[in-house]
């Protein structure tokens, strides 16, 4: 079966997401059910197989697929995940004493049917184990287990240290058979020379050129199978750190974008490290003591140059550390605020055009320029001293070693065989060294690389393990603010939201007024979970918000924001985002509601058409009723919106509103606004001033209180 005929076959993932849960709370898991559906969605494209491991580590589990001959089930085995071959998925959970198998249909989990196991048996297509990947978790180790671990690179790199040991064993087989020259080389100037015999000169040269073929032919499978292992190793670590940087805790991640791309940056040259150059060298090095040991019986006179050579090679790569270190961090600061001035002049191009700013930041870039390329000069003069330093020593060893030799040689204490075969031998040993001078000069720019990813790493995450949390499938959004008191970052000084009293019903539309940089959109960031809950509490249909899985708060409640923008891609791709499932008749549906049908019509490839990065190319109001299109698509119970037509004109604005007041239905929908239409739809208003909540009324109200005062509400 084609992968293309595998994927076609997989039946709904839902029902495999939900047999890989009910296994999950089997085994008492920590993890995310809401996460794990989104997953699912996204995971369809993949082969069965792909997907449910993909699934499975989302849930804290592996799993295994049994063969038709390992399909015999026993209690031992169980439970078992089955997919029978009219597409229904079960979990087989129990056996009785009349051999009645315990299963459970997806469909109807609550329920446990029993049929003999014969009858099963021949209906049953794909049989499938999960496991936890980890022990069970316990409380009283709990900061134990949880802690950041600074060896995670390795772990993931050793994890394929099996695979590496047919490495070591052909690297093993080609250090051998190049002594097969050198031994060669021995003969000829000992034996065939001063014998003059042909015939063992061609036997011994046809042993060398196959010995010769044998080595090539395994140099080029030992460096398939190393790259495989190193793009293995590479997918592995970059899904850890950049799957770690898309969890991360909004109060984490770094405020400034250019450094935290280059914290990501620094990934490429510490896994090349560790997964391929590393590697080569140490299945290298355990051979300099093989060599050693047979320079010793070809000559004891001559086997003590290569060591001393390999001292001299790394002693001052060992002694330069130190300064090697103060360089590479310095050079990293550099580079950082490099590629943050980099990454805010790329985002704000157009405004430093418009501002004729450009002198201002062409000045900055080349100071900064300026300041990495000098610490890079320095850096480089001694990388490349200790390079050439080690290619010097490796190449005088070969004239030292004859020059020691040759008055052993008149003094006939040795042959010209042994000296040439010590000298060749020498050589060959001191190689890996040579490749370890230059790991040497880039250890500390690794080490530094290396420490900047741990201090990424160790940034909590959204759903650690360390938080476990409520899952809930259905939120109505019914909310309650107590002396709540909110704040961006864990180390912020400033409270930019503070909430004494507040309660919000289910199915209420509310607008939030107020000044510029009063906190309504703190406050619908606070709905989402977004912002941290310092002091007070705030809950969500009777549940603290920050117990409830945030999976299930984003499934359930969705926030278009300011700062929202649009990816690189079709525009399909786009609105689809949150909802990978939905058919075409649905996006057209959300577009005739934001007014955006129209003008995608006009466009040559429809859905089709390629947006660019942020929405290059579309004005304003197109890109604000696309992301529109793109919240509304979700279909979430809670609608929170912050200025949701501020890019729209009247006539848009208008038919927009009232749109969204048919489709809104029996949904929460909170908006925050400055503009009038937008209250022709909401029940009550809110106004917050100065990050606290100043008014809470019925609409009709607020404008009647106005009315009588004479003035026009404030919004």
């Amino acid at each position: 079966m084609t992968p293309q005929d595998e994927r076609a076959g997989i039946p709904h993932l839902s029902d495999w997401s939900n047999a890989i849960a009910f296994i999950a709370n089997h085994y008492r898991q920590s993890f995310s059910p809401g996460t794990l559906h989104a997953a699912a969605e996204w995971a369809t494209q993949k082969t069965l197989p792909e997907a449910l491991r993909h699934l499975a580590r989302h849930a804290g589990l592996h799993c295994q697929f049994l063969s038709a001959t390992d399909q015999k089930m026993s209690a031992w085995r169980l439970p078992l995940v089955i997919q029978l071959r009219d597409g229904q998925v079960a979990i087989v959970e129990s056996f009785d004493v009349n051999n009645a198998v315990g299963v459970r249909f997806v469909k109807e989990l609550s329920l446990l049917s029993y049929c003999p196991l014969e009858t099963l048996l021949p209906e049953i297509d794909k049989t499938v184990a999960f496991r936890p990947s980890a022990p069970e978790r316990d409380i009283r180790t709990e900061s134990y287990l949880t802690r950041f671990q600074p060896d995670w690179l390795r772990k993931i790199v050793l994890k394929d240290l099996r695979p590496y040991m047919h490495v070591m064993l052909a690297s093993f087989a080609i250090n051998v058979l190049a002594l097969s020259g050198i031994l060669f080389s021995m003969q000829v100037y000992d034996r065939v020379i001063p014998a003059q015999s042909y015939p063992t000169l061609y036997v011994l040269f046809s042993g060398v050129l196959l010995a010769a073929v044998f080595a090539f032919a395994l140099k080029i499978m030992r460096g398939h199978v190393t790259d495989l292992l190193g793009k293995r190793g590479d997918i592995r670590v970059s899904d850890r750190v950049f799957g770690h940087a898309l969890r991360l805790k909004n109060s984490a991640v770094p405020r400034s974008t250019g450094s935290f791309i280059s914290q990501i940056r620094e990934l490429e040259q510490v896994r090349e490290m560790m997964t391929s150059t590393m590697m080569t060298i140490v299945a290298d090095l355990p051979f300099f003591l093989l060599f050693q040991v047979v320079l010793f019986i070809v000559s004891p006179w001559l086997s003590w140059i290569a060591p001393v050579a390999t001292v001299l090679m790394i002693l001052p790569g060992l002694l330069l550390q130190r300064k090697l270190a103060a360089l590479a961090n310095k050079n990293q600061h550099e580079n950082t605020l490099r590629n943050a001035i980099l990454v805010e002049s790329i985002q704000g191009l157009q405004d430093i055009k418009m501002m004729q700013a450009e002198s201002r930041f062409l000045h900055q870039w080349n100071s900064y320029i300026a300041i990495t390329a000098e610490s890079g000069v320095r850096t480089r003069r001694l990388t490349h001293g200790l390079v050439s330093w080690g290619m010097s020593v490796q190449n005088l060893l070969y004239a030292t070693v004859v020059v020691v030799g040759a008055p052993l040689v008149i003094n006939g204490d040795i042959t010209t065989g042994a000296m040439v075969a010590a000298s060749m031998l020498s050589t060959r040993m001191v190689a890996p060294m040579t490749a370890l001078c230059g790991v040497l000069a880039r250890w500390q720019q690794v080490k530094t690389a290396k420490a900047s990813l741990d201090n990424l790493m160790a940034l909590p995450v959204e759903g650690g393990q360390d938080e476990p949390r409520v899952h809930r499938a259905v939120l109505h959004g019914n909310y309650e603010f107590r002396q709540a008191e909110f704040r961006y970052g864990l180390n912020d000084a400033a409270i930019p939201l503070r909430i004494n009293q507040l309660s919000i019903k289910a199915g209420e539309r509310i607008a939030i007024l107020g000044r510029i940089g009063a906190g309504k959109s703190t406050l619908l960031q606070a709905m989402m979970g977004n912002v941290e809950l310092v002091a007070g509490e705030l809950r969500l249909d009777d549940l603290s918000l920050p117990q409830i899985d945030l999976a299930d708060i984003r499934r359930n409640a969705t926030l278009l924001t300011q700062e929202a923008r649009l990816f690189h891609g079709t525009l399909r791709e786009n609105l689809i985002l949150g909802r990978p499932a939905a058919t075409d008749d649905e996006i057209f549906s959300v577009l005739t509601l934001c007014g955006a049908l129209e003008f995608v019509r006009k466009l040559p490839l429809g859905l089709e058409h390629i947006v660019m990065e942020g929405g290059v190319g579309l004005s304003g109001g197109q890109r604000q009723s696309l992301l529109l299109a793109r919240t509304l698509l979700r279909d979430p119970n809670i609608v929170l919106l912050d200025e949701p037509t501020s890019y729209f004109d009247e006539r848009t604005e208008k038919a927009f509103v009232e749109q969204l007041a048919l489709w809104a239905g029996e949904r929460t929908m909170i908006i925050a606004t400055h503009k009038a239409a937008v209250l022709n739809i909401v029940d009550r208003i809110l106004v917050i001033q100065d990050g606290q909540l100043a008014l809470d009324k019925p609409k009709a109200t607020v404008f009647e209180q106005e009315k009588a005062r004479g003035q026009v509400v404030n919004i």
